[in-house]
């Protein structure tokens, strides 16, 4: 960990995922470098749920859920009740909406590595956090407007 440049939330990524992985991949052993692998903040798999993944997969579970519950109240015409997220998040644009659940999951992720260094608890929040540093990073608002107009008007795309 002490190798690692800091992470703060909102600045562009100091490392490549793939430089972590390598450095990871160097300094853990294979069991503990094989668990790394299957830590993403999009998804964990199921047998992640017990032992040093568990507060991370419940953090995942926990998200997921709300999110499934939003989208199933806009699909039924009803106030949403996340569980987990602030009720802030349902106030603003989906960009901005995005931008604070990633600010949720990291300030989550900072709670769960809270008091503990030098462990492997610490070297999965940082992957977690990376990752989300890399998604944010690649929101560009002319790129994404130019998906919506290819969305919204698909007849006017332009050949590349």
């Amino acid at each position: 960990m002490c190798s690692l440049p800091s992470l703060s939330f909102g600045q562009s990524p100091p490392i490549k995922l793939e430089e972590f992985t390598s450095i990871a991949k160097s300094q853990l052993s294979a069991k503990s470098y094989k668990m790394l692998e299957h830590v993403s903040i999009q998804y964990m798999e199921n047998n992640s749920k017990k032992g040093k993944l568990k507060s991370v997969t419940a953090l995942l579970d926990d998200l997921q859920q709300d999110l499934s519950d939003i989208r199933k109240a806009r699909a039924q015409n009803r106030q949403p009740r996340p569980a987990q997220l602030p009720g802030s998040v349902l106030e603003t644009n989906p960009l901005d909406r995005e931008k604070q659940i990633m600010q949720w999951q990291w300030e989550k992720l900072d709670a769960i590595e809270s008091g503990k260094t030098f462990t492997f608890n610490e070297v999965i929040v940082y992957k977690l956090k990376l990752q989300l540093l890399w998604r944010l990073h690649s929101f560009n608002a002319e790129r994404g407007a130019q998906v919506l107009a290819s969305v919204v008007h698909p007849a006017e795309r332009k050949e590349d």
